[in-house]
C-alpha cells in the first residue's frame, strides 16, 4: 500500500483511489485504475498486426517513463513483464503490480536466493542467486521491447523450465524474427547485456524513444 501511494503522482504507474473492505470477508482491498483494455500480451494478442510504429514507440515511451518513476524512487518492481503493463491506449501506458517492489537498498529476507517473476523476463544474474537491482529491471524491459516489436511472447516455442534458465545464463535471448528499426535492435542489445553494468538507465531509454 505504501509503495502504491509513493508511486501515486506517476501517470505511468497505476494510480491508487484507498481502500475498502469486503462485508463478508472483512479483507482489505485496494480500489485501483481498472484497463478495459486488459494488459499488454492481451493487447498484443488482439491488435498486434493493426499497430503501426509510431504506436509502439509511444507505448514503450510510456513504460520507460513508468519504469524511470519508480527508479526514481528508489524502489526495483522485481516482476516487469508484459502481464504487469496496462495500456489504456497507445497514448497512456501505466505499470502495475507493485507486489514485489522493495527499495534498493532492501535486504532480501533471511538472505533468500529464491527467484521471483515470470522466468522469460529475469535477469541472468537473477537466475544465477544475485540480487535484484534496476538493472535488473532494465533486462526485463528489453524482453517487453522485444515483445512490443516481434508480437510473440519471448520463448514462446520453448518450454519454461530449469534448461531455459541455464540457456539465459548462458547468454541465450529472443531474436527478433522481422526487421525493425536500428535504434531498437541497439537499444534492445544494451538492455539484455550479460553485464549488467553495461545496460541503459529507465531514463535514457525514455529520452531516446
Amino acid at each position: 500500500m505504501k509503495l502504491y501511494l509513493k508511486m501515486n503522482d506517476s501517470s505511468n504507474v497505476i494510480s491508487i483511489y484507498g481502500i475498502t473492505k469486503d462485508p463478508d470477508t472483512n479483507n482489505f482491498m485496494m480500489v485501483i485504475y481498472y484497463s478495459n483494455n486488459g494488459n499488454l500480451r492481451q493487447m498484443l494478442n488482439r491488435e498486434f498486426n493493426s499497430l503501426c510504429w509510431s504506436s509502439k514507440f509511444n507505448i514503450l515511451c510510456h513504460i520507460a517513463s513508468g519504469l524511470r518513476s519508480i527508479h526514481e524512487k528508489e524502489l526495483t518492481h522485481q516482476d516487469f513483464h508484459s502481464g504487469n503493463i496496462l495500456p489504456r491506449t497507445d497514448q497512456f501506458t501505466c505499470i502495475t503490480d507493485l507486489g514485489l517492489c522493495k527499495p534498493v537498498n532492501e535486504k532480501s529476507e533471511n538472505n533468500s536466493k529464491k527467484v521471483y517473476g515470470v522466468l522469460p523476463y529475469v535477469a541472468p544474474e537473477v537466475l544465477r542467486g544475485s540480487k535484484y537491482t534496476q538493472a535488473s529491471d532494465i533486462y526485463s524491459f528489453g524482453i517487453v521491447l522485444y515483445e512490443v516489436f516481434n508480437g510473440f511472447p519471448p520463448y514462446f516455442d520453448m518450454a519454461h523450465d530449469e534448461f531455459l534458465t541455464i540457456k539465459i545464463c548462458n547468454g541465450l535471448r529472443p531474436s527478433f524474427n522481422i526487421k525493425v528499426p536500428q535504434l531498437i535492435n541497439e537499444l534492445y542489445k544494451q538492455c539484455v547485456d550479460a553485464d549488467s553494468l553495461k545496460r541503459p538507465t529507465a531514463d535514457y531509454l525514455r529520452k531516446k524513444l
